[in-house]
């Protein structure tokens, strides 16, 4: 009988042995199981990609192009205006010289130049200096008809050699534009040259040095009052005209102009309206060896 129940009791413990070992087997199974549905997971995780970022879309805006101004508007806003081609010439030389020179960009042909005078005359210009136009802006005189002015930048002396004689032949006023501190050097006009061209030609302003707008008020104020001061020592300019070298100006070039008493200013803006209330704006039209009807005349 004691066999008997130390035999059913190993067997019961070896029955509890088993159910243990299964037990942790199945636990075992369990947890390796898990931790590769979890490795799983991590791996098929994509990457998050950075969100593109939407770039406005850019707005286009169309320049329009401006409408030129009328003549009418022009008298309403700036007026009295007249309408005078205002010619614009610096050297008068021979093609070949100018060529030998490097100077073609500034140069129209003796035989140009007589042809644009003739063809003025042929057409009925009246060729006005520039007291004319002070004096309509002032009420004091009428322009009416065709009207020309013929103007020459820098002073050069083939403007005495070349210019000067061809103007006498037809009898028609000039303004040169001179740099007085150029005077008698190379290539320039000297004063006795300029003397003998006062019956036909007006000498005025275009700086001591043909200096541009750039720079201190004082410099440009030097500029422009020493060339004022030697115009005046010689009798030249009392009607105080100038034009800007290179074509450009500033209101503070303009306000220097004003406090030394000068009545017009020219630039090298393409143009033929003249208006009083732009007399320090005054536009011109820049010619070369063509005919003045391609110019519009």
């Amino acid at each position: 009988m004691k066999k008997i129940k130390v035999f059913i009791f190993k067997k019961i413990l070896f029955i509890l042995l088993i159910i243990v070992l299964a037990i942790a087997l199945l636990l075992i199974f369990q947890k390796s199981k898990n931790s590769r549905l979890a490795s799983a997971v991590i791996e098929e995780t994509p990457t998050p990609t950075a969100t593109p970022t939407i770039e406005p879309t850019p707005t286009i805006s169309i320049t329009p192009t401006p409408t030129p101004i009328s003549f009418e508007d022009m008298n309403k806003k700036f007026g009295p205006c007249v309408r005078v081609e205002v010619l614009t010439y610096h050297h008068i030389q021979a093609e070949e010289e100018a060529k030998t020179e490097n100077q073609t960009g500034l140069s129209v042909d003796p035989i140009f130049f007589r042809e644009h005078l003739q063809y003025l005359k042929d057409k009925n210009y009246t060729v006005i200096g520039a007291k004319d136009l002070i004096n309509f802006f002032n009420g004091l005189q009428q322009l009416s008809g065709k009207i020309a002015m013929i103007t020459l930048d820098d002073g050069y002396g083939d403007n005495y050699s070349n210019a000067y004689p061809i103007l006498k032949e037809f009898g028609f006023k000039a303004i040169i534009f001179t740099p007085t501190g150029l005077v008698n050097n190379p290539d320039y006009l000297t004063w006795d040259e300029i003397n003998q061209m006062k019956d036909l030609v007006y000498f005025a302003n275009h700086t001591w040095s043909h200096h541009n707008q750039s720079g201190s008020a004082e410099t440009i104020t030097k500029e422009i009052s020493l060339a004022d001061t030697q115009l005046k020592d010689k009798g030249l300019n009392d009607q105080k005209i100038f034009a800007y070298p290179y074509g450009s100006t500033n209101q503070e070039e303009i306000n220097i102009l004003k406090n030394y008493g000068y009545n017009l200013a020219f630039t090298t803006k393409h143009g033929n309206i003249m208006c009083k209330g732009k007399s320090f704006e005054l536009p011109r039209i820049r010619v070369g060896n063509a005919p003045l009807s391609q110019y519009g005349l």
